[in-house]
């Protein structure tokens, strides 16, 4: 045998002569080869400059001292360009390209284009740095993704799945602006679809939400619909009667009949705002601390003394005795103290109003069943059971409602209350279909007020 079998590497025979030259022979073919790493391999001609030791992969249509080794290892040993023939599978890493490439038996290619399967990877980042808050990291410009044509063994279609783990999490497409979000859509805290934006990515509005058990698409914040949005109730929310809506200032206090309390249960006035108050720069007297705090709530301080009266009442549970509707929660009986009113309701309607826990605590039952969604004081809630209490300050609640199957519903609040349990209700409103309406609202007008 005159040469190894892998690298051809020169063999000193018996009795040979001069046994140093072969040995040399093969050192430099061993330095070439072993750990081959080039400078270029699309050059055609030897470069100008070239040091000893320098190698590279000669590229096709070579010429010069180079010209047909194309495809071969040249490196320049002794002052002198030597080629050394590939064997299939031999790596080598190009320096220039910064990349591994591979010889097939008839050309050099690169070796991330033979992989086929990557499984299990940890971190992926393409063209960026991935860590473990982004396992996949991309930046780029663009972005293609096509079917696989049945041509090629595929179908023709091209479907993207996202899968999340249960109702509560979060699945979604998050778009951000200078590392802001400012649109999101997907199935966000819950199963239906729904969109949302956002002008600094802490506030986030819901603008479309596709309720999946209709099949029908609820547009909370459309806005032709918000700017025509009225109350029903015949007092606009105000608690002074029926027949005065137009009265501004000066109002007095008149049970609701849209509100009924349940057996020992109590429902009374608390107090009002005051037009021209004295509390900002008025003379027409001072607000009671409720009131007051719930002003301070809804409104900027530029628009606290004037607008329209309205009241604060005080809605009380029955100090003992069994409660209307009883629910159990966290170990606290819970029962109606007040039901609204029994009248044909529309299809769809939006119940909102403002509360505060005065004594106890008070429950949000949110029935799945009627309650398409709600939300506590603007944000949404899951339909799950919840309490208020007293340092949760003022509340602001609203719960998109559908009747019962007889076509009207009593407990439109979803709100209950504890044994000796009391809290304070001001500003409701009924508006028909299904709209968000804002923590910051206020009044909202009857349509009655003009005649």
């Amino acid at each position: 045998m005159d040469a190894t079998a892998n690298l051809s590497l020169p063999v000193i025979a018996p009795a040979q002569a001069q046994k140093h030259v072969t040995h040399n022979e093969a050192l430099r073919a061993l330095d070439a080869v072993v750990q081959l790493a080039v400078i270029d391999r699309d050059l055609t001609a030897p470069p100008g400059g070239a040091a000893e030791g320098d190698r590279y992969i000669v590229a096709s249509t070579a010429t010069g001292a180079w010209a047909g080794q194309e495809g071969r290892i040249a490196a320049l040993q002794d002052g002198a360009w030597a080629f050394y023939r590939p064997g299939e599978g031999w790596l080598a890493f190009v320096a220039d390209e910064a990349l591994l490439c591979y010889w097939t038996g008839a050309a050099w290619a690169d070796v991330a284009g033979a992989i086929t399967t990557l499984q299990n990877l940890a971190l992926l980042g393409l063209g960026t740095t991935a860590d473990a808050t982004n396992p996949f990291s991309a930046k780029l410009n663009k972005a293609l993704w096509t079917a696989r044509p049945a041509a090629e063994g595929g179908d023709g279609d091209l479907r993207y799945t996202l899968n999340k783990e249960g109702e509560a999490d979060v699945l979604s497409l998050l778009m951000q602006s200078a590392w802001s979000g400012r649109a999101e859509l997907g199935l966000v805290g819950d199963d239906d679809f729904s969109v949302r934006v956002s002008p600094d990515g802490a506030a986030w509005t819901e603008i479309l939400r596709g309720d999946r058990a209709a099949g029908e698409a609820v547009i909370g914040h459309l806005r032709v619909g918000r700017d025509m949005v009225q109350n029903v109730l015949p007092d606009s929310g105000r608690f002074n009667g029926n027949a005065n809506n137009t009265a501004f200032s000066g109002i007095a206090y008149a049970a609701p009949t849209y509100l009924s309390p349940t057996s020992g249960a109590g429902l009374a006035a608390h107090a009002k705002f005051i037009h021209d108050n004295d509390d900002y720069g008025g003379a027409a007297g001072a607000l009671d601390a409720e009131v007051k705090a719930l002003v301070e709530a809804i409104r900027p301080p530029a628009a606290r003394r004037f607008g329209p009266e309205w009241y604060v009442i005080e809605v009380t549970q029955k100090a003992s005795g069994t409660m209307s509707e009883p629910v159990d929660i966290g170990g606290t009986l819970y029962g109606l103290a007040f039901t609204t009113l029994f009248t044909a309701l529309p299809r769809r309607l939006t119940f909102a109003y403002h509360v505060k826990v005065k004594t106890g605590t008070a429950a949000l039952t949110l029935d799945s069943g009627r309650v398409v969604r709600a939300s506590r004081d603007g944000v949404a809630q899951p339909k799950a059971a919840q309490t208020i209490a007293n340092a949760d300050g003022w509340t602001h609640i609203c719960v998109h409602n559908v009747p019962n199957q007889y076509g009207y519903a009593y407990d439109l609040a979803q709100l209950k209350l504890p044994l000796s349990g009391a809290v304070w209700l001001a500003l409701p409103k009924i508006v028909f279909g299904h709209v968000d309406l804002d923590p910051e609202l206020g009044v909202l007008m009857n349509a009655r007020m003009f005649g």
